[in-house]
């Protein structure tokens, strides 16, 4: 090329060679002056040159450094009403994907600070509040609130809602922006990081929160989109309703929600968490391994909170409670269970507690449950019945309806307690010609068929025997007969009862002269308490022999000949 023509080549004037000179006057101003000189720039360190007294500015007034500065205000002009993925910010910087993907440490950092959100692992919006701060050249307050558990940060969330719910002017979207907060306060729990990775919509993402929330907050595992007026807004709530219904909602195509199954059978208006999102959003939850999450359900006994006591049989019972015992702790059963699966058996146990009154069966059944760590959904038996027609099946059909819910949504299978099953193990009636006939037969039929297909622990109480249906004996893999205590027993249970019994002289003659049970023995010692807290009296041989008496309905059987009075 000749000298002349490169004097003749027209001279192109650096853009970024010269920084700008004018001040910003707020914040709002200098981020505007980098929105605009920024966009087609390729994010280069000359744009940080000719940017640097706003971005200066910026990063005194907020404690961050320049790449924040830019990025900062940035989202904050596309992310107003928006989210903002990377790929949208390297179109803004005119610079590829993969260096886009360089901006991530700094705008993480930035949402670590809450000064923008993280709605998703993918995209990044403005937070309101800070934008309102800035509005009025001032830095938002926002403070960092941590949880060291799912449970308690779920938790919070739900009060949240309730307080949007109920003030004046909240609304769905000003609650889901206190959410986002919360998220990106609490990105060091794996359920926020593996929320955070679905990439959800925030109507999504609350929902799915909020089913979480009921789970492992109230134990209710299915729900209905009206279960979230709180969390989301009306008219996502309707389109929800239709998406649910034909399976094509964004939740269920991620695999995150499916229709609620009872006996097999989908329930076309109730949903529940997948077996993909407790494991991957709820796995260690400790309310879901210990049960605690069922603790409003009703009827529903936590094995912390069943009161730990001695439990006195005759040696025959002892053995078999100590096989059931030992079979029912968590590490046994589940090797069992898998070993059954594996040949194709059923997998319920189905126990049959029976014996005499007051010999310890309803005990028994509790403290196996806190010994193994179960829960107890305890049902008694003879409250079942209605007068209306019908109503007495739907209620034992809804019994093992709930409690196999319970055991889908435990890690540890607790215990079906059937207590004072009596009338409902009874032979059934041949030549039925009474609406209530009709009914016992019904009820009894429904309990065998869901004990066929038990999936858990049941046991049943009762104290006859004598009329036992034969299809209920077959289903009864365990039989535990308990006795009435022989003397050595009764002693033993006399001195964890009344301990200063043995000082009484002749107290072996109440010992062995009265044949009670357990739990007569437990009302003799609690009048003895009674009396001695009104009278002050230590109690004697005739004190005890008298409430021994009583305590039989006709005294005559009680009358026992040879007593010999103490001294």
């Amino acid at each position: 090329m000749h000298d002349s023509q490169k004097r003749l080549r027209p001279v192109v004037k650096d853009p970024f060679l010269f920084p700008l000179e004018s001040e910003p006057t707020d914040i709002i101003d200098a981020m505007n002056t980098i929105v605009c000189h920024s966009e087609n720039t390729g994010f280069t360190e000359n744009l940080l040159f000719y940017l640097q007294k706003p971005i200066h500015y910026l990063c005194e007034k907020l404690h961050i450094n320049e790449k924040q500065a830019v990025l900062l205000s940035v989202v904050c002009e596309l992310g107003a009403d928006n989210n903002v993925s990377l790929s949208r910010l390297s179109q803004h910087f005119g610079c590829s994907n993969l260096n886009a993907i360089t901006f991530i440490k700094e705008l993480d950092e930035l949402a670590s600070k809450s000064l923008i959100s993280r709605p998703s692992s993918k995209n990044y919006t403005a937070r309101q509040d800070v934008l309102e701060a800035f509005s009025i050249n001032e830095v938002s307050t926002h403070e960092v609130v941590q949880y060291d558990t799912c449970e308690k940060m779920l938790n919070q969330i739900e009060y949240l809602s309730y307080l949007y719910n109920n003030y004046p002017c909240g609304d769905p979207d000003e609650f889901q922006d206190e959410l986002q907060l919360l998220l990106n306060d609490n990105t060091h729990l794996e359920f926020t990081q593996k929320l955070l990775s679905y990439d959800l919509e925030r109507n999504d993402q609350a929902m799915l929160i909020g089913a979480c929330i009921l789970l492992c907050c109230h134990g209710k595992y299915s729900f209905n989109p009206d279960n979230f007026k709180r969390y989301v807004d009306r008219s996502y709530l309707y389109t929800s309703w239709n998406e649910f219904s034909s399976g094509a909602h964004s939740l269920m195509l991620e695999g995150l929600i499916e229709p609620s199954c009872d006996s097999g059978i989908e329930d076309e208006e109730l949903f529940e968490l997948t077996k993909k999102a407790k494991n991957e959003l709820l796995a260690g939850v400790a309310s879901l391994s210990d049960g605690t999450m069922f603790k409003d359900t009703k009827d529903y006994i936590h094995y912390k909170s069943i009161v730990p006591k001695d439990l006195y049989f005759n040696t025959d019972v002892e053995v078999q409670f100590n096989r059931l015992r030992n079979l029912l702790q968590k590490d046994s059963y589940d090797e069992i269970h898998d070993r059954l699966v594996q040949n194709g058996m059923r997998t319920g146990f189905a126990c049959l507690f029976y014996g005499s009154p007051g010999t310890g069966k309803t005990e028994a059944a509790l403290q196996l449950a806190r010994i193994t760590g179960r829960g107890i959904y305890q049902v008694n038996m003879a409250n079942v019945r209605s007068k209306w027609v019908g109503e007495s099946e739907k209620t034992v059909k809804g019994i093992f309806s709930q409690y196999q819910s319970i055991v889908n949504h435990s890690e540890v299978a607790p215990i079906l307690l059937l207590n004072e099953a009596d009338a409902l193990l009874g032979n059934r009636f041949t030549n039925v010609n009474q609406s209530v006939e009709k009914m016992e037969n019904t009820m009894q039929n429904i309990i065998l068929e869901e004990m066929e297909r038990l999936k858990g622990i049941l046991i049943a109480t009762t104290n006859l025997t004598e009329n036992l249906d034969s299809a209920f004996e077959r289903r009864f893999l365990f039989k535990l007969r308990f006795n009435d205590p022989d003397a050595n027993v009764r002693l033993r249970i006399w001195e964890s009862m009344i301990p200063e019994i043995t000082s009484i002289t002749n107290h072996m003659q109440i010992v062995d002269h009265y044949p009670f049970s357990g739990g007569q023995i437990e009302n003799i010692a609690r009048k003895c308490k009674i009396e001695s807290i009104l009278n002050g009296k230590a109690l004697d041989f005739d004190v005890l022999r008298t409430f021994c008496d009583e305590e039989f309905l006709v005294k005559e059987r009680a009358r026992v000949a040879g007593f010999r009075h103490a001294g």
